[in-house]
């Protein structure tokens, strides 16, 4: 009986380390940073700083992603005092963005990261960029992604989207997009 009351404290004690996960309302909008956006559908919505999380069938199905990174910052949001992890500058142009995104997806074991389709694209009311990508998991699983950012007060701002190539990425790809057309700024 002991031992059972041990298990059970350790898996409460590891659960009140995850952070909450709730469900996002399909039409009201979410406040994210500086901006907002519709979610169009209800997905399940992980809040961790300095990036939220959103997905509907598992973060290794597919993931909506936001991030804001401080000029300096790795993708994390965090400075790399040694300098090893690719970092954003402030300065930075788009095709130097996508750049420091595709580093930092192939250093974190991802293979065969490929960008495609730069242009620019409205970030709610300001002048942004868009791009797509393809990736391929250590196992051999295809992932595409696309990602809409914007610089604004010398944080870069991305909206992330990524999935399975064979039928995630495509099942939610249009929602998603729905929910880049709503960006608020």
């Amino acid at each position: 009986m002991t031992r059972k009351i041990i298990v059970l404290a350790a898996l409460l004690l590891a659960s009140a380390c995850v952070p909450p996960i709730v469900a996002t309302a399909p039409r009201e909008p979410i406040q994210i940073g500086f901006y907002s956006v519709t979610p169009q559908a209800e997905w399940n919505r992980e809040m961790m700083s300095p990036r939220e999380n959103w997905t509907m069938d598992g973060y290794a199905l597919q993931a909506l992603r936001f991030y804001a990174v401080p000029d300096g910052a790795a993708l994390s949001g965090r400075v790399d005092p040694e300098g090893k992890a690719p970092a954003f500058r402030k300065a930075m142009l788009p095709n130097e963005i996508q750049e420091f995104f595709i580093e930092t997806v192939a250093a974190s074991g991802w293979a065969n990261v490929k960008p495609s389709g730069l242009k620019p694209a409205k970030f709610g009311s300001l002048p942004g960029f868009r791009f797509s990508f393809t990736m391929v998991e250590e196992d051999g699983l295809e992932y595409e992604g696309m990602v809409i950012g914007v610089v604004k007060d010398d944080e870069l701002h991305l909206i992330l989207y990524s999935g399975t190539k064979m039928h995630y990425f495509p099942k939610y790809k249009p929602t998603v997009e729905k929910i880049f057309a709503s960006i608020r700024t």
